[in-house]
């Protein structure tokens, strides 16, 4: 008879071999996880994205005045500081204004003997009127009285045209500022004649709290510009927004807004002008200046992009995208729109929530397991192998 301690050997045999069946599966499984390869994966989300283009562009004044000299006179003084700002009725030079006085004074005496001569033609009529109505004076000297009051009436209003005339070159030899703004150097010194009849300014006044910027695009781009203003995609319905560059970063970009395109293209270089304005409260934008314009090529509301350096490309140039899904990378062909600050719209073949490779793909060539971690982090270290346990 077999004892029992042999009758269950073949048991334990066998419960043994699967036991160690097992444990080597389960290391054969866990090596070919840790040799997969290590990816960043990014999810895709549903985002507005505006294409724009980047155009020369050049500043300049909301509103320009000149300011020249009305009369002729030397330049006694000047009553401002330059560089500041100025109103509207300011004065700005002071002319020598002694000849310009002296018209006056000559225009009220003339005026004052006009209303003497006045004042005594009149009488004279009044006498004259009175003996017409009793027929004691004939028809002759009454014509004569009234013919004379009517001469010096007329005299009267000659002398006060003359006198305001005279008033006014003599507050015109005080120069004044035309129009609120900021004022410039000045272009002449005390002692210098400023003439009536000369072309150059004194100084220039520029209106630069809001300034227009020009930009010079194709005129291609006109009829789209349009489409987008009546497509009901932007922010203020007919209102194109139009972005600035005047330095780095955020802080560099300027709001503006188009108000109107040139109605003739430049024969040369086939462009057309945009004018577009932009409040300029701190005057970071000077007249003149050159800058960057950005303005919008088309608005994508719902749109899908992709990092660039997520897109690979077969022998024939056929884009894809490795997306990732339950552990494995399985290659996807897209079809790709415009290229927008480092990424691609992506007009076919991916979805809002799909999981991408956007580093580490070089390392895949096939569909095949993954390791993922999120695109922008670093890989954690690699824990060391433990040492197989001492047998005894």
């Amino acid at each position: 008879m077999i004892s029992s301690k042999f009758r269950f050997l073949p048991i334990i045999l066998i419960a043994t071999a699967l036991a160690a069946c097992s444990s080597s599966q389960q290391q054969t499984a866990a090596t070919t996880e840790e040799q997969a390869p290590l990816v960043s994966v990014a999810q895709l989300e549903a985002s507005s994205i505006t294409v724009w283009d980047e155009l020369p562009a050049r500043v300049s004044a909301f509103r320009t005045a000149e300011v020249r000299a009305q009369v002729s006179g030397l330049v006694v003084n000047r009553l401002f500081q330059e560089g500041t700002e100025v109103k509207k009725g300011q004065a700005l030079f002071a002319l020598d204004s002694t000849s310009y006085a002296a018209d006056v004074a000559s225009a009220e005496a003339t005026l004052q003997k006009a209303r003497a001569v006045f004042e005594q033609t009149t009488a004279e009529f009044e006498r004259a009127d009175v003996l017409k109505a009793s027929n004691n004076i004939s028809d002759q000297a009454y014509d004569l009285a009234s013919s004379q009051r009517a001469q010096g009436a007329a005299d009267v209003a000659q002398a006060e045209a003359a006198l305001k005339k005279a008033n006014l070159s003599l507050d015109l030899a005080t120069i004044k500022a035309p129009i609120d703004g900021q004022i410039g150097a000045a272009m002449v010194g005390e002692g210098t004649l400023a003439e009536a009849t000369s072309t150059t300014s004194l100084a220039t006044i520029q209106q630069i709290g809001s300034v227009h910027i020009d930009i010079r695009q194709p005129a291609s781009r006109l009829e789209h510009l349009r489409s987008l203003a009546k497509s009901g995609q932007l922010k203020e319905p007919g209102t194109i927004p139009i972005e600035i560059l005047a330095g780095e970063g955020e802080d560099g970009v300027i709001a503006a807004k188009a108000l109107f395109s040139d109605i003739s293209v430049d024969e040369g270089t086939g462009n057309v002008r945009l004018r577009a304005q932009a409040e300029n409260a701190d005057r970071r934008l000077l007249p003149g200046m050159y800058v960057r314009a950005r303005v919008p090529r088309g608005t994508y509301p719902d749109a899908i992009s992709v990092p660039q350096q997520a897109v690979i490309r077969d022998t024939l140039g056929m884009p894809s995208v490795f997306v990732v899904a339950d552990g494995t990378a399985t290659p996807v062909t897209v079809t790709l729109g415009e290229l927008v600050e480092g990424r691609y719209i992506v007009t076919g073949g991916l979805k809002a929530g799909d999981s991408i490779v956007v580093e580490g793909q070089d390392k895949l060539s096939t569909a095949g397991p993954v390791r993922t971690i999120p695109f922008g982090t670093q890989p954690a270290a690699a824990a060391p192998t433990a040492e197989p346990a001492a047998t005894h």
